[in-house]
């Protein structure tokens, strides 16, 4: 199944349950299911559905609390069950990314140190030139030389050795949201893989790259900020 790069954040003045176009792809700002099917395709139903079907006040209230939460700048709390409104939604946000990693390939001395990850910004405000990735500390550029990038930008880490731990964070400078995660360089057809933290998942999660190889590529993962609703974060193909 696909994932919607049309939405990111609640933004618009129109808010509603579900908004214009269906839920799955839409890219109405206002629509509040929509936000939510990024991460959840059973909609509160048990399987997998489009279709909007008597979602309670209280009850939709409560998952946005518990998978976008405060980090996701939505503030208002599970215990708190009065006085809901439309307004509560505004600027509840998801930023994502998603990746693909390569490793070191094969030389005499190990010194290829050409192992990296492909990223690619996912959702969040979708202001143009407001994104930011940094590999460990520095900033990664888009193939233009940009280090201010967008929503569907696509970049390059440099290039390592195997068996480092390299620090992913991805800003979001509208909303304020970072997600931050750990990746582990391999060498040759050694696994790769790259760990959550409290903004992905949780630190206990990690994922390993299948098919990535030296010099190539791995298949894409998806990864969202906050907890893993009905959709877990990981391979797209699987999304």
């Amino acid at each position: 199944m696909a994932h919607n790069n049309n939405i990111g954040r609640i933004s618009s003045s129109n808010i509603s349950i579900k908004g214009s176009g269906n839920v799955d792809v839409t890219s109405d700002g206002g629509s509040i299911i929509g936000l939510r099917y990024l991460k959840d395709d059973e909609l509160g139903t048990g399987s997998q559905t489009t279709t909007i079907q008597n979602i309670g006040g209280v009850a939709l209230k409560n998952w946005f609390g518990e998978y976008i939460g405060e980090l996701g700048k939505y503030s208002k709390a599970i215990t708190d069950s009065t006085n809901i409104k439309w307004s509560d939604y505004s600027g509840a946000t998801t930023l994502g990314m998603q990746i693909r990693a390569a490793n070191e390939s094969v030389s005499r001395y190990k010194n290829s140190n050409n192992a990296k990850l492909e990223i690619k910004i996912l959702n969040g405000s979708g202001v143009a030139n407001s994104y930011t990735v940094r590999c460990n500390d520095t900033v990664v550029t888009d193939a233009s030389n940009n280090s201010a990038l967008s929503r569907g930008s696509v970049v390059y880490t440099p290039g390592f050795d195997s068996g480092r731990s390299v620090r992913i964070t991805l800003t979001d400078n509208t909303t304020g949201i970072t997600m931050r995660m750990t990746w582990t360089t391999a060498y040759n057809n050694d696994n790769t893989t790259i760990r959550g933290s409290e903004s992905v998942a949780g630190s206990g999660y990690t994922w390993f790259f299948d098919q990535a190889g030296p010099s190539t590529f791995s298949e894409p993962y998806i990864f969202l900020t906050s907890i893993q609703s009905t959709r877990p974060y990981g391979k797209l193909s699987l999304y």
